[in-house]
């Protein structure tokens, strides 16, 4: 009983937004805390389930120990103190994962021109290779980004309807861009390439494939939701 107040605690502090850090370390000084009155009340005599009793008495109530540690902003979580990032936090991320990928392919490449050496790659493995970059940084960089950015939500007072637009924003984006690799084939030194198309038929055309990317990338958020609610024991 008393492991799973604390562990209800602490799922409950995070849930009002406390960090997850924080809430781990508030809910093991309580339960150091805890400990030690009970123990104190063994020394004296007592019997230990009458020491258990008084021990969580002599701690508070849970509502009290909430309010407590959740009303501190500083305990807060990101995302809880500052909800815009839920919006744009997926945009910029990807932004910021894109264009970290393109820039180290670009140095790679510049790399293997200026050493003098003249590297080729048959142009079917050259196709390959511009196809697998092409899928990785359009469809599988923008979901694990908007997955991880549901997962590190999940459990926090946070809008949902703010994170449902943020990923949605995220990978309509990724839907808008145009990557390209080529590597060295005989008589190209090779290049690599990003864009965005603007036109108003590329963005109603790409308005489906950005919707169903988006509900690839929520489901981790929503089974982790759905999961811990379900193995959330109450507070007493």
């Amino acid at each position: 009983m008393t492991e799973l107040r604390f562990r209800a605690l602490q799922r409950a502090l995070i849930g009002r937004g406390v960090a997850v850090r924080h809430a781990r370390r508030a809910t093991l000084e309580l339960q150091a805390h805890f400990e030690q009155l009970r123990a104190q009340g063994i020394e004296r005599g007592v019997a230990p389930a009458e020491a258990e009793r008084r021990a969580h008495e002599a701690l508070g109530g849970d509502g009290v120990l909430l309010e407590r540690y959740a009303g501190r902003k500083e305990l807060k979580a990101w995302l809880c103190r500052w909800p815009l990032l839920c919006v744009f936090g997926p945009l910029a991320s990807f932004a910021a994962a894109s264009v970290s990928i393109m820039a180290l392919l670009v140095l790679t490449l510049n790399a293997l021109h200026l050493t003098g050496h003249h590297y080729t790659v048959p142009a079917l493995a050259a196709t390959v290779v511009n196809s697998v970059v092409e899928v990785g940084m359009l469809w599988v960089l923008p979901v694990s980004v908007a997955a991880l950015f549901g997962v590190r939500a999940c459990g926090r007072p946070i809008p949902v309807s703010g994170l449902i637009s943020g990923v949605l924003l995220a990978c309509f984006a990724a839907r808008l861009m145009n990557v390209g690799l080529m590597l060295p084939v005989a008589g190209h030194p090779g290049r690599a390439s990003m864009g965005f198309r603007i036109a108003f038929s590329a963005v109603a055309g790409e308005l489906t494939p950005a919707l169903i990317t988006t509900a690839v990338a929520l489901a981790p958020y929503f089974l982790l939701r759905h999961r811990r609610m379900a193995a959330s024991p109450p507070l007493g």
